[in-house]
């Protein structure tokens, strides 16, 4: 019975997930709110949903965004991260995989809206409701993370043309 993971998807996911980690921690831009920052890390987590679909794009989002949080001081964030980001990788790939072709500008830009949004909302809801910001200074934060997936977006778009390679056409 062959496994719906191979080896190679293991270790691209690996790679995917490390490159998340460096270019979310390397790229960090602190927010005006405490425990907060953006960051270009977005376009690695949009990479790995086109080319390994929506399972693997968890596990790449989740892991890698939740180390770097560690990573950078931030661990009041890295369990919501670990499911916000997720989720938002699981989304992405479900639009934007294509097993044998690249998916259309539609596709992509679909995907990367959506997911965005849940991301948005997601950490809206967390700081609201749990972390206790007040609601309006999270709605700025919101508009933030909101234009840090759009940017992850703008990244992604050339990356997309050589990310091709990686997949069996």
């Amino acid at each position: 019975m062959k496994s719906l993971i191979d080896t190679r998807s293991m270790v691209i996911a690996g790679i995917l997930a490390a490159l998340t980690f460096i270019v979310t921690s390397f790229t960090k831009i602190p927010s005006f709110l405490p425990n907060a920052y953006y960051h270009a890390g977005d376009s690695i987590i949009f990479l790995s949903a086109m080319t390994l679909g929506a399972p693997m794009a968890a596990f790449v989002a989740g892991i890698g965004s939740a180390f770097s949080d560690l990573y950078l001081g931030y661990p009041v964030f890295m369990m919501a991260t670990l499911i916000i980001k997720g989720v938002m990788g699981y989304i992405a790939g479900k639009f934007m995989y294509l097993p044998k072709a690249k998916p259309s500008y539609m596709r992509m830009f679909l995907g990367i809206l959506i997911s965005g949004l849940w991301m948005v909302v997601g950490y809206y809801t967390y700081e609201v409701f749990v972390l206790g910001y007040d609601w309006r200074a999270a709605l700025l934060d919101a508009a933030a993370n909101l234009a840090q997936a759009g940017v992850g977006g703008a990244i992604f778009l050339p990356l997309s043309y050589a990310a091709t390679r990686f997949k069996r056409l």
